[in-house]
């Protein structure tokens, strides 16, 4: 069996990004990846402003206390003179200071009487304001490329005047489920029939991951429809997403059809649930098997197919895998397994403020109640067994 991380390095390494890029507005470029780095046009802050409500005042030797207030800024406006020491502005959050600025004095330190400033506090030099390019300088890169347009970071495209963005096109995918066994909902079963959850569940998630998705529908166990379906698929999609058909011993029409129009890698990894596992193309298209199991497609989703297709929309390879944290274990394996295996279970905070994970119950891997309320997946390495206290691995699931 292939070592998990391995399987994931091996994946990592054969697919890259290879989408074209395109250039968008602001509100168009929301939660895309950015194609290529965009350098800051202007410092910032742009000017030395205030960062508090007050007064700002000219102080050199830092032991005045009294003030004459000779002037009155607002954000927008600009200061008319140089401050003299012993003189100071009425100043508001975001304005230029003065020249000759030394400290912003918040109101609530001071006292007025007409033109005439005290101070009640000790004033230290440099206090409260914010200098012109202390964040960000001309020609520095604002925004690496590959990372996603949060609001955060359009909103930081649009402080320094950025109308429209380069970003990389939408990843095509399309999702497949396979097998005579399979009912769409909605029609009566039939005996020995079971309705798909796979293809539902996949949809839905790769929606959430930025992919343009399109149902593939069922392919049946018949080698010649599902091998006009997936070539079809392969001329208008970057990739094709199926599960079931990759154990081994099943109907073999699948991975069949595959290996006829194209080439298809097949592995049984050491991780439970999720053991078989393919990939291949045909033709430019990438070509995704997970297995027939739910609980066993929702993991490699998580864990294998989330890195590959995050390098393949073209995000930076630091953010391409589930987020990763320690936590307490509220509960204890029965026994080591020979495979890495990955539990889902539901965190809280404790009354120390440590992150406990609690195992769900009905771990099977085609109980997929468990799935709709966990948060994290617990790796527990092959071998090992955890015991209530330990300290274990969670990978967070998106919420």
């Amino acid at each position: 069996m292939l070592d998990f991380e391995i399987a994931r390095r091996r994946l990592l390494d054969t697919h890259p990004c290879m989408l074209g890029c395109v250039n968008l507005t602001l509100a168009e470029a929301a939660n895309r990846i950015l194609a290529a780095s965009l350098p800051a046009k202007y410092p910032s802050p742009m000017f030395d402003n205030s960062a508090m409500d007050g007064y700002a005042v000219c102080d050199p030797e830092g032991r005045l206390k009294n003030f004459t207030v000779v002037s009155r800024i607002q954000a927008g406006e600009i200061a008319a003179a140089p401050l003299q020491v012993g003189e100071a502005v009425r100043i508001f959050t975001g304005a230029p200071l003065p020249e000759n600025t030394t400290a912003v004095v918040p109101q609530e330190q001071t006292e007025t009487d007409g033109e005439a400033l005290h101070v009640s506090a000790d004033i230290e030099p440099g206090q409260h304001m914010r200098l012109k390019a202390e964040e960000i300088e001309v020609g520095q890169e604002l925004l690496e490329k590959g990372s996603k347009l949060n609001a955060a970071a359009l909103g930081l495209a649009a402080s320094q005047g950025y109308e429209r963005v380069p970003v990389f096109e939408k990843l095509k995918v399309i999702v497949f489920s396979s097998g005579n066994e399979i009912t769409e909902p909605g029609i009566p079963l039939a005996e020995g029939k079971i309705y798909d959850a796979n293809r539902y569940q996949l949809i839905a998630w790769l929606q959430t991951r930025g992919a343009q998705v399109m149902d593939g529908g069922i392919l049946p166990d018949d080698l010649a429809r599902t091998e006009t379906a997936l070539s079809y698929a392969a001329k208008k999609f970057d990739v094709i997403v199926t599960s079931g058909g990759a154990s081994v011993g099943e109907a073999d029409y699948l991975k069949q059809a595959i290996e006829n129009i194209g080439s298809l890698t097949t592995h049984t990894l050491a991780i439970k649930p999720g053991k078989p596992f393919a990939w291949g193309y045909i033709g430019p298209a990438k070509v995704f098997v997970l297995p027939g199991n739910p609980v066993a497609a929702f993991v490699t989703a998580h864990m294998l197919l989330l890195p590959v297709l995050n390098s393949l929309m073209g995000k930076k390879h630091r953010n391409l895998s589930l987020p990763k944290v320690t936590a307490k274990a509220a509960f204890d394996t029965r026994k080591a397994i020979k495979r890495r295996e990955f539990l889902r279970v539901a965190t809280e905070i404790n009354e120390k403020g440590e992150t406990i994970a609690k195992l769900l119950p009905n771990q099977g891997s085609a109980m997929l109640s468990t799935c709709a309320v966990a948060d994290a997946l617990c790796e527990v390495p092959a071998g090992t067994v955890v015991r209530e206290g330990d300290t274990v691995t969670l990978y967070l699931l998106p919420g």
